[in-house]
Formats: C-alpha cells, sequence, structure tokens
C-alpha cells in the first residue's frame, strides 16, 4: 500500500481544533431564560384576572365589540365580553406553556455554554485537565 502523506495519521487522535463559543453566547441563553420566565408570569398572573377591552377601551358584562380586521375598524362580526373573556381563557395554557419550553430551552442553553467555558478552561490549564 502506498501513502503519499509524510505524517502519520492517527485515526483516534482527537481534533486539536475545539469549538468556540463567543462571550455573547451566555448573555443570549440568559435573554431566552427572561423571555421565558416572563411568558410564565404573564400566563400565570396577567391572564388570570385580564381586563377584557375592545380597542383600547374596557369592556363590562353585557358589553359587545365590533371584531376588526387590517382594512376595516368595524366588521359586522361582533363579539360579546363573555366571549372575549372566554378567548383569553382558552389560550391561557398555550402561553404558560410556552413559557415553560422556553423558559427550559434557556436553561439547557446555559447550562451548555457554561459546561463548554468551563471544559475549555480546565483544558487550557498547563498542569493538565
Amino acid at each position: 500500500m502506498f501513502v503519499s502523506s509524510s505524517t502519520p495519521v492517527d485515526q483516534d487522535a482527537a481534533p486539536t481544533r475545539r469549538a468556540s463559543h463567543p462571550s455573547w453566547a451566555l448573555a443570549l441563553d440568559v435573554v431566552v431564560v427572561v423571555a421565558g420566565v416572563a411568558l410564565l408570569v404573564w400566563g400565570l398572573v396577567v391572564m388570570a384576572s385580564p381586563t377584557i377591552s375592545c380597542r383600547g377601551v374596557e369592556m363590562h358584562p353585557g358589553d359587545t365589540c365590533h371584531k376588526a380586521t387590517y382594512t376595516a375598524t368595524r366588521t359586522d362580526t361582533v363579539q360579546s365580553y363573555e366571549q372575549r373573556r372566554h378567548s383569553i381563557a382558552q389560550s391561557r395554557p398555550t402561553v404558560i406553556g410556552l413559557g415553560l419550553a422556553v423558559t427550559a430551552f434557556g436553561v439547557v442553553m446555559s447550562w451548555q455554554t457554561v459546561k463548554v467555558r468551563r471544559r475549555d478552561h480546565s483544558s487550557n490549564s498547563p498542569i493538565g485537565p
């Protein structure tokens, strides 16, 4: 078998260059955690007793609101106070679930970033890992 390389190739050798994580990676991970917690708090606290409104005007039981579209501020479709309150109540579990998912994702990403940084810093030690 003819080998054209003058340097031996070790198949089991680990790569000498490691993936580097920018210094802002942890900051972005923390931003994701904060966004997830904000969604979670909004779903748990704010949506628990929401202020029902129609285009900025607070509604009360018995009030109705003409739905708006992107092209018209008033349509023939009418929603009652109770319908709007029910709609918010139905979306609450989705907001809470999304908040939990985003928070968990951010925590895992932060943990991975810290873990990689610690591994990279410990392997750069002159006395070994």
